[in-house]
């Protein structure tokens, strides 16, 4: 016999359900490195040359500014809504950076941005 939960004073005291968020953030996930990947290809067939560099640097140079994915942060505070506790890990570099302090966070900084302009140089 399968029996419903009972709404209770409780549950409607936590106020409305915030689980579409969860859901959204999901359907975020799941999309987002295919369309990412879809652009850089397409990209690199339409904007072959300078305005293809750039904006590919531009997307590289903003993920270096904010220590990872912008996305990948959206996600998570998407879920913190549903969830509070949730502890979103939504880059690397920012784990790295908060739990080792600066020296590392510039020592990346550099880092990425070195391999940057060096495949820049190399590729293009």
């Amino acid at each position: 016999m399968v029996t419903r939960p009972q709404h209770s004073k409780a549950s409607d005291a936590k106020g409305a359900n915030t689980v579409v968020w969860w859901h959204l953030a999901a359907v975020i996930d799941v999309i987002h490195m295919p369309i990412v990947i879809a652009l850089v290809l397409i990209g690199a067939t339409w904007f072959s040359g300078p305005t293809f560099v750039f904006l590919l640097t531009l997307m590289v140079v903003l993920q270096v500014a904010v220590l990872g994915c912008p996305v990948m942060w959206l996600t998570g505070q998407l879920r913190r809504i549903h969830k509070p506790d949730y502890e979103a890990h939504w880059s690397f570099t920012a784990w790295l950076y908060f739990r080792y302090g600066r020296a590392v966070g510039i020592a990346v900084f550099v880092c990425i941005a070195a391999v940057t302009v060096t495949l820049r140089i190399l590729l293009f």
